[in-house]
C-alpha cells in the first residue's frame, strides 16, 4: 500500500509531522483538498481573507488591508512554488 502524498507547504519543506489533513482541520478547509496540490491554493485564499480581516480589525484602511493581504498571499505562493521546484 502506498503512502499518501502531502502537498501542504510544511510537508513540501520536509516536515513529516504536518499532514494535509492537519492543515484542512486547522484552517477549516474541505477535507477533500487533502493530498491534492489544490490544498495550498485553498490555504492561501483562506489566509488572504483572514489577513485582510485582521488588518481591518487593527485599524488599517480597506485599500491598505487589501494590498497587504495581497502581498502576503503572493509571498506564500512564491514559497509554495519554490518548495515544489526544490522537490524536482
Amino acid at each position: 500500500m502506498s503512502e499518501l502524498k502531502h502537498y501542504n507547504l510544511f510537508a513540501l519543506r520536509g516536515d513529516p509531522n504536518v499532514t494535509d489533513q492537519d492543515v484542512c482541520e486547522t484552517l477549516g478547509l474541505d477535507p477533500a483538498l487533502a493530498n491534492t496540490p489544490k490544498i495550498n491554493d485553498a490555504a492561501i485564499n483562506k489566509m488572504y481573507r483572514d489577513n485582510y480581516n485582521g488588518y481591518l480589525e487593527q485599524g488599517m484602511n480597506e485599500s491598505d488591508a487589501l494590498a497587504m493581504a495581497h502581498i502576503k498571499a503572493e509571498e506564500a505562493r512564491a514559497s509554495v512554488k519554490a518548495a515544489i521546484n526544490s522537490e524536482d
